[in-house]
Order: C-alpha cells, then structure tokens, then sequence
C-alpha cells in the first residue's frame, strides 16, 4: 500500500524555488542508505498569493509504510542518522522558516504516481484543500468526492491527483486536484450558481464540513505533474 508524506513549509519570500530544488538535491543525492527504495516525488508546488499563506512550498512524496518508517528512523536515531540530511537541514535554514510534516492515507480510486503518469494528469494550477469533518465522517466524504463529485468535475476537466484520509488526524481529509487551464477552475466556480448537480454537491459539504482550507498551488520546476509555459 502507498503512503505519501505530505509537507507544508512557510519558505522566505522569494525562494520557494530555491528550496524545492535544495529538497530534491538531498532526496536524490546518490549513495542514500534507503536507495533503491527511497522516496518518489508525487509534486511540489508554491503557494499562489490570492488564495491564503504565502509563500508556502507543499511537497508531497510517495512512499510505502517501510520506506516511510526507514525514513523516520535515519531521522531520529542517534548513532545511525542520517548526517547528510542533519547537514542539508542546517545548511538551508535561510530558505525556510518552519513548517510541518504529516502522512496520507489514499483512497483506493487514488492513483499512484506511476498511474497519475499513465492518465496525463498534469496541470497550470492545482486546488489544494484541507476539510475538517465530524469524527467518523471522513470516509462517508471520501467516497462521495469520488461518487458525486468526480464525475461533475470532470465535465469542466478537472483532474483528481487524490483524495487521502490524514493520519493521526481523523477529522481531516485532503483532496488535490490538477487543473490545466485558470479557465478550468474558473468555469466550475461560476457554474456553481445555475448547474442543479454542482448545487447538490456544494450544499451536500457545506451542511457534513465543519471547516475548509483551500490553496491555490502553482507546481514547482521539477514537478512531473507540471505543465509550465
């Protein structure tokens, strides 16, 4: 099963750039212990300053349940951490200013990198959303994102990247989706006020919602799911 280690960091204005390609030096430096079973990159992407906090750099990086718990142990042992990520950590610090880490738990219609590669999902903008529901309701969102949502979305070309339980966090979920033209987030908004099924649907979350975050994210240079013009 695939787990993503899902990071939002505040970065110095002006260096979001510069620190998602210091992140890739460290995760991809030849000779790491974890090789081949290391990390892979789902997607890094900025913070656009309409939409919230800015700047924020979100990396998203897919592992399996051992490589994360490898990942933590070289992080947080003592005599057998990893001393080229404690020297990337303290090297950077004027790239970034805080931050905090947490894990993802995907759907079962979540693709996994490789698939989201196969289905061409890429985009300009990304929507980036952070909902807090009763306990014991997240699943029962979940599976409506997938069953009501989706298929609507789909008619103004939205594409799903996913949709994941929060680990540790049972009222959070979070949902991702890649959007290749401004045009396309814009022309699903506005239909909101006249489509009966898009109506149903936004009602629908804001009755089992308890509190939304919503980002607009602009993907990285290196980002596979990119398109950059």
């Amino acid at each position: 099963m695939k787990l993503y280690l899902h990071e939002i960091m505040r970065t110095v204005p002006g260096r979001e750039e510069p620190y998602m390609a210091s992140v890739l030096s460290v995760v991809e430096r030849p000779g790491r212990r974890d090789a081949p079973d290391h990390n892979r990159q789902l997607g890094q992407f900025r913070s656009a300053e309409t939409s919230g906090p800015f700047p924020l750099v979100i990396n998203i990086w897919e592992h399996s349940w051992r490589s994360q718990a490898a990942a933590l142990e070289r992080q947080f042992a003592d005599a057998e951490r990893d001393r080229g990520m404690e020297d990337w950590w303290n090297r950077n610090l004027h790239l970034r200013r805080g931050g905090y880490d947490r894990l993802l738990i995907p759907t079962a219609y979540t693709p996994d990198a490789a698939g989201l590669e196969r289905a061409g999902v890429r985009g300009r903008v990304f929507l980036h959303e952070i909902l807090w529901l009763p306990l014991g309701a997240v699943d029962d969102y979940l599976a409506a994102l997938d069953q009501q949502f989706m298929p609507v979305a789909r008619r103004f070309d939205w594409q799903l990247v996913g949709a994941y339980r929060v680990s540790q966090r049972p009222r959070q979920a979070l949902a991702l989706f890649a959007l290749r033209h401004w045009s396309d987030l814009a022309g699903l908004l506005a239909a909101r006020a006249h489509d009966a099924e898009l109506r149903r649907w936004f009602d629908q979350r804001d009755r089992l919602v308890d509190d939304l975050h919503e980002l607009l994210l602009l993907p990285g240079r290196m980002n596979p799911l990119g398109i950059r013009d």
